[in-house]
């Protein structure tokens, strides 16, 4: 799609959100410990319209085990444009020989030398996207314009 001189913001298709996923490895897990938000910067896999990524025993897979909502974020700056993907959805620990066995032989990038131990699924039950068009800024913004 062409940069809308009027409104740069391009909200995409869960397609296009998906083949952005497809491509990624970096992004932010956001969930909830003790009622409180926390972010994890993480690396993950899209796989089968999922999200698979590993981790350790700790903070952050304990309180998936009490609440599974979560929400993974990822973005990336073009020289064009720069684009954000928002998955939503439930997550839970692959626990079964054989969902581990699988989810080994998904080729995925390793971004530290830490051994993971763990598997964590995400099954989204929503994903959303933007794409915003670079450009100049030249117009003032108006109160009118932030709300």
């Amino acid at each position: 799609m062409s940069p809308n001189t009027v409104d740069p913001v391009e909200v995409l298709n869960e397609e296009e959100c998906w083949n952005i996923l497809l491509g990624a490895t970096l992004g932010r897990l956001a969930l909830s410990i003790a009622n409180e938000p926390e972010i994890y910067p993480i690396n993950f896999v899209a796989h089968d319209g999922k999200i698979l990524l590993r981790t350790n025993p700790g903070e952050k897979l304990f309180a998936l085990t009490i609440n599974d909502n979560v929400a993974l974020e990822t973005d990336g700056v073009g020289s064009q444009s720069v684009w954000s993907v928002v998955v939503k959805g439930k997550a839970r620990q692959l626990d079964s020989g054989a969902e581990i066995e699988a989810a080994e032989r998904i080729p995925r990038q390793q971004l530290t030398s830490i051994k993971k131990s763990v598997f964590v699924e995400i099954v989204p039950t929503s994903v959303t996207g933007r794409r915003i068009h670079r450009g100049r800024e030249d117009v003032e913004l108006t109160p009118s314009d932030l709300y």
